[in-house]
């Protein structure tokens, strides 16, 4: 009986509880259950969840509400009083930019009330209450928000205003203004105010020279996807694909964030072509904490738009234990309440000339503004051959039965004779850069002197760099100081890492075995290359080879090192002019192009894109912008992961050729911590490298310091590409030879044509 009535009992407990769920679906109640203390993050919601502030109707403004401004020789500026919104006419072709969708679709669009108004606003912002326990970030405009127009004044070539969200209770002022062939905006930081909220982001006419997709128009979106790639616009999309919201030079480690695998931004830039109209943004300021945020029509609207969004805070892991060895699972995510980040946000949009308002006039005023406001020079050929470069592994370390093992891969006797074997088959420029020859080899991130003596040791090392330079061949000591696990120059993880918001330490899996290694405050690295500079000069060495530093870019709370994230920059690119001040050159590795005024190289700088749904094409933007400012390679020749193609590539980006070499067999380090290439056996590569670098130099070697004047695509999987002397160099990747007229391209070849031929 008793246990009749206890099986009563339990079938009684779950009918009444299905009875509840069923409800709870029917009814669409949420339920949600927290912990006392923690705070909780759910996704972003539009609108706003404050006392309702009565708001108008999504509209455009009129064009007869807009009243000129400022004019410059180029360029004239008008703006609407009502809303902030600006227009500007190019005066070189009649062109119109509008900081708001173009009116003439506005009557087409029919998504929802709520989009509309972000569409028609200057200012979307995304915002958490702090009052709440549950921190549910949520997004708003200034016409949803019932927002106000103060303060507007005159400024010289421009004007500035008030934008107050008193909803949300925010206060932001902007400034507009026109100069040469730019519109500049910019978000003043000192005078962003906040109440009861905290903003979390903002985008400052995030609409500008949004557009419909207009019938056999050439037209598209220009983001920095890897070296660049295509956004064309399309007809009748139905959200197949996602907006694009990356952080500008990656993600920021310190702060909790979704991981993927596309290439990360290494340039502050996007732009838009409609037919014979374009411009190129360029995030002049705040770019450590920007976003380009894009989507084509179909997605999220019908119209096609691409823009900039400022955080001013992030979401991070806080944790609910003083305990280190926990998982971080055993955290909430929170958002930093007491710091605003950055200083002002400016982004400058400059408006093409119907003749260039493609992709490759999009670059040529990046690398104009390379130049002009960032000190990017020109380089100096001094030889009509182009480098190969050439790097060398010394030693690195793998598991033993109880401590590491070392794996001597490469002395400095194997590296001397190597060079000399290249000279004499013809190879009468090279670069030469020498890692792993720390104590501990590859892996041993940190130190530095004295070279391992099982390689030759410091005698060793100066006699292949005395030998190199005889030929007139620079070298580099590659050393990496943004990571460290020797505990070299003193640093102690507890004192000299960088530090997340939640005050843990930050680490990086950058080796084989998985090991987490600390990341090094960027402050207290300074101050290791300080004290080694005198070393590398005493060894001869023609620079160093700094690997992360410049690569990747973290905030820092370490409390005796710490830097922001735009200070952590400013202190990296500081740590870079220490170096070529010093010792002459600097080489990089997958850098940001904040450090290119430093660089003298950039090994496998970004040649590709993410190869998702999102893209159509992939364009060599990084490239046109920087050939002729700096030297570059890609992946390595002897590491590709398709031969053919990736040599075409380089041909047609203008990437110099870059070896790695061993007097070791690969199947030596196989098990190795640091090093994992295909094939690293100089024997075996000797003779390909020096027929392949003959191949790069004819085609290569009288545009080396050339500027790219164009690039285009001629024909399917037909690549040409113009540089400023006049040559052209056409690339065929197909599997049948390309012929046009006079022009025969033999199939996965290339054809020369020298300025001045035919």
């Amino acid at each position: 009986m008793i246990g009749i009535i206890k099986r009563g009992k339990t079938a009684a407990v779950i009918t009444i509880l299905l009875l509840v769920a069923i409800y709870l679906a029917v009814t669409n109640i949420k339920v949600t259950f927290k912990a006392t203390e923690n705070r909780v993050i759910v996704p972003a919601e539009t609108g706003s969840s404050v006392a309702a502030v009565k708001s108008a109707a999504s509209q455009l403004p009129k064009e007869s509400d807009f009243k000129q401004v400022a004019e410059t020789d180029l360029l004239r500026l008008k703006m609407d009083e009502k809303t902030g919104h600006f227009v500007v006419e190019d005066k070189r072709n009649a062109n119109i930019y509008r900081s708001f969708p173009n009116p003439d679709s506005w009557d087409k669009e029919k998504i929802s009330e709520t989009w509309k108004k972000h569409l028609a606003s200057p200012l979307m912002v995304q915002y958490v209450d702090f009052s709440k326990n549950i921190l549910q970030a949520k997004e708003t405009n200034l016409a949803a928000d019932g927002g106000r127009v103060k303060e507007i004044k005159s400024i010289p070539g421009g004007f500035s205003l008030v934008y107050e969200l008193p909803a949300t209770g925010f206060t932001i002022p902007i400034q507009v203004r026109i100069e040469n062939d730019y519109v500049e905006t910019k978000i003043i930081r000192e005078g962003v105010k906040e109440t009861s909220m905290g903003l979390v982001w903002a985008r400052l006419f995030p609409f500008f020279g949004a557009e419909y997709t207009a019938a056999g128009q050439d037209s598209y979106l220009f983001i920095p996807d890897g070296a660049g790639a295509l956004v064309r616009f399309k007809d009748n999309q139905l959200n197949v694909n996602k907006i694009y919201d990356e952080s500008v030079y990656g993600q920021d480690n310190t702060f909790a964030g979704l991981s993927n695998n596309r290439n990360k931004i290494v340039m502050p830039v996007f732009g838009m072509k409609t037919g014979s109209k374009g411009f190129v943004a360029i995030v002049h300021d705040g770019d450590e904490y920007a976003n380009i945020v894009a989507a084509p029509a179909g997605v999220l609207s019908n119209y096609n738009w691409v823009t900039t969004q400022m955080n001013f805070r992030s979401s991070f892991l806080q944790f609910t234990t003083r305990n280190t060895n926990v998982p971080d699972s055993w955290g909430y995510i929170d958002y930093n309440r007491d710091e605003v980040f950055g200083s002002d946000r400016i982004v400058r949009y400059y408006l093409l000339d119907s003749q260039k308002s493609d992709y490759v006039g999009m670059a040529q005023t990046y690398r104009q503004y390379l130049i002009k406001e960032k000190g990017a020079k020109p380089v100096t050929v001094t030889n009509p051959n182009i480098p190969m470069h050439v790097d060398f592994i010394g030693g690195d370390q793998e598991d033993g039965l109880v401590t590491s093992r070392y794996l001597n891969l490469t002395t400095t006797d194997d590296a001397t004779q190597m060079v000399n074997t290249l000279h004499e088959k013809g190879i009468a420029n090279m670069s030469l850069t020498f890692k792993g020859w720390q104590k501990g080899g590859y892996s041993a991130f940190g130190n530095t002197f004295p070279v391992d003596s099982r390689i030759g040791g410091d005698k060793g090392m100066k006699a292949f760099i005395d030998n190199a330079h005889s030929y007139g061949i620079p070298v580099y000591l590659e050393a990496e100081y943004a990571l460290n696990n020797t505990g070299a120059s003193g640093f102690d993880e507890k004192y000299h890492a960088i530090v997340n918001l939640a005050g843990r330490n930050q680490s990086v899996s950058a080796l084989y075995n998985r090991e987490q290694t600390p990341a090094v405050s960027y402050k207290f690295a300074e101050e290791m290359v300080k004290k080694d500079l005198a070393h590398y000069k005493t060894m001869g060495a023609d620079g160093i080879a700094v690997n992360i530093l410049g690569q990747r870019l973290f905030s820092d709370y370490n409390s005796g090192f710490g830097s922001t994230r735009d200070d952590a920059r400013d202190v990296q690119e500081r740590i870079l002019k220490t170096i070529k001040d010093s010792l002459g050159g600097v080489e990089g590795k997958s850098a940001n192009l904040y450090v290119l005024p430093q660089m003298n190289y950039i090994q496998s700088l970004v040649y590709d894109h993410s190869y998702d749904l999102f893209t159509d094409e992939a364009v060599p933007f990084v490239q046109i912008a920087t050939h002729g400012l700096v030297a570059y390679s890609s992946e390595y020749v002897n590491n590709r992961q398709e031969d053919v193609h990736d040599f075409l590539r380089d041909i047609e980006y203008g990437a110099e050729p870059s070896f790695v070499f061993t007097q070791a067999e690969s199947k030596k380090y196989v098990n190795s911590f640091g090093v994992r290439y295909y094939n690293t056996y100089f024997p075996y590569w000797e003779t390909f490298a020096v027929n392949q670098y003959k191949r790069y130099n004819e085609a290569l070697g009288s545009v080396q310091d050339q500027f790219i004047a164009n690039h285009k695509t001629i024909a399917p999987n037909v690549k040409e590409t113009t540089y400023e002397n006049g040559t052209r160099i056409i690339v065929n990747y197909n599997l049948e030879p390309y012929r046009s007229g006079d022009l025969d391209v033999p199939a996965q070849n290339f054809v020369v044509i020298r300025g001045g031929d035919k």
